[in-house]
């Protein structure tokens, strides 16, 4: 009896787990509890404080307002001589250069790589991602120690009498931060570029140039339609990290850049202004948000994954 009864309750069990709606939620509730918990209920708890207020004991007032975004753009001047819109166009250009000097860096090294299937492959592949071995603190701490007027650049340069003083180029400040971004996303755009490259038929390129079309050609009719996937995904996992950036910045800007991450963490960390600081990471997920947008009008997600 016990035999039978036992029987019967791991049958139930087994029909319980074995239903393709229950599997299917089995599968994705942990994924879903998880984007709940710790994607959507701060992104939901933001947008709502971007709408409300602090008062000067820091409690939330829950009253519906546009003064946040209204005061981003509100001062003595007009609203592009403001501290936020400088941020943020600033913010924008660099992690827009920063991009672009990763895909110019890496696209000839992922081309070469695509074709290369030796020990020289794994050589540079290792060279690449040697820095994410380290923390991220210690990536931009070593490039604060390059730059400066005292830096390891200017000193070695003064040393062998090619300068008679530091070089501006080498201080802290933009050069120095797009730099740092460079060197941290590089392996992203690398990586994804040479996903799209790896199963790229290079019998098309050499057929074209065997009907007489040049390099160029080739590059411009073929590698790059064929590899834009790559290029619009490294592209999104260099610009939106960039535009955001926070370590790089307030190492390498030495106060004399302001990005909107800084700006952000200021207001907060000084005024605890959630409300300003709320309103003002909106326009990062927007960026975010019509990024992709974006990348999706010409690609797939099949496309960015590498597919």
């Amino acid at each position: 009896m016990s035999t039978d009864s036992s029987a019967s309750v791991r049958e139930r069990f087994i029909a319980a787990f074995t239903s393709r709606e229950r599997k299917l939620g089995l599968t994705l509730g942990p994924g879903l509890v998880w984007l709940l918990l710790f994607l959507l209920a701060p992104l939901t708890f933001m947008v709502v404080v971007s709408f409300v207020s602090v008062n000067e004991a820091y409690a939330i007032v829950w009253e519906p307002t546009l003064d946040n975004y209204t005061g981003l753009f509100s001062g003595s001047g007009p609203f592009w001589e403001t501290p936020f819109f400088d941020a943020l166009l600033l913010s924008y250009g660099i992690a827009a250069v920063t991009t672009v000097l990763c895909l110019v860096l890496s696209f000839p090294l992922a081309y070469f790589l695509a074709r290369r299937d030796d020990r020289a492959f794994k050589i540079v592949i290792f060279l690449v991602l040697l820095p994410f071995f380290t923390m991220y603190l210690v990536r931009a701490y070593s490039w604060l120690l390059m730059f400066g007027p005292s830096g390891v650049i200017n000193r070695t340069l003064m040393q062998l009498g090619l300068v008679s003083g530091p070089v501006s180029l080498f201080n802290f400040g933009v050069p120095a931060i797009v730099v740092g971004l460079t060197h941290a996303y590089f392996p992203y755009m690398l990586l994804s570029l040479y996903a799209s490259m790896e199963g790229l038929d290079f019998s098309m390129v050499e057929a074209s140039r065997d009907l007489g079309a040049s390099r160029f050609e080739a590059l411009r009719d073929i590698i790059l339609p064929l590899v834009l996937p790559g290029m619009i995904s490294g592209g999104l996992f260099v610009f939106v990290p960039s535009l955001g950036a926070f370590i790089t910045p307030r190492f390498l800007g030495q106060g004399k850049v302001l990005m909107i991450g800084q700006l952000i963490e200021s207001r907060i960390t000084e005024l605890y202004a959630i409300d300003y600081g709320s309103a003002a990471s909106m326009f990062i997920v927007v960026s975010i948000v019509a990024a992709f947008a974006l990348a999706f009008r010409y690609v797939s997600i099949e496309d960015l994954g590498g597919a």
